[in-house]
Parts: structure tokens; sequence; C-alpha cells
């Protein structure tokens, strides 16, 4: 994204408009919303997408197990080796969140 910002930034924010369209219409809350999406990148091998919603995901509420849950639904439609990749980007981007939140909670004490 960060290419497409730079060198077609109408185009980038014509895309975030359409991703913020469409949370509009879904009646389904933010928490819900990430996991779906989650599940999606998961389908499709998207290990940025997955950095990025696992975060939204977590922000939103979710917990590491219903992160996990929501790509393991993906197993029995793209197999074992796509659902072990997300768990991977998913568990590293957890960790990472977590490492944030700790140091972040270390400045504010």
């Amino acid at each position: 994204m960060k290419n497409m910002m730079q060198e077609a930034p109408d185009v980038a924010q014509s895309f975030f408009d359409l991703a913020k369209s469409v949370k509009q219409y879904s009646p389904l809350d933010e928490k819900v919303n990430e996991l779906i999406i989650i599940g999606i990148f998961s389908a499709h091998r998207g290990l940025r997408g997955i950095n990025t919603h696992v975060e939204r995901a977590i922000a939103a509420g979710a917990t590491k197990e219903e992160v996990i849950a929501a790509i393991l639904l993906a197993l029995p439609i793209v197999g074992i080796t796509d659902v072990n990749m997300a768990l991977d980007q998913a568990m590293e981007t957890i960790a990472m969140t977590a490492d944030k939140k700790e140091v972040a909670g270390a400045a504010a004490g």
C-alpha cells in the first residue's frame, strides 16, 4: 500500500473509501469484521494484510484465541500449508503487538 499511496494517491484513497463504505454497510461489529478479514487474507496468502488486520482485531477487542480460530476456519478450504503460514504470521504480529503494549505501559507507569 505504501507504494500505491506514494505513486497513485488518488487510487489509494479510492480504495480506502471503498473499504470504509463496505465496513459501514456491515451490520457486524468491528471485531467480527476484522476476524472475517483475517480469514480471507489467510485463504489468499495475504501476509501483509494479516499483520494489519490482526493488529486491528486486537485493538477492537479480539483475543489471541479468536484470531487463531478465524485462521483455522480456512483449513478445510485452503489446506494446512496456507493455514500454517497465516498462523505463523499472526503469532508474530500478536507477539509484536503485546511487546508494544508492554513498552507503552512501562512508559506510562
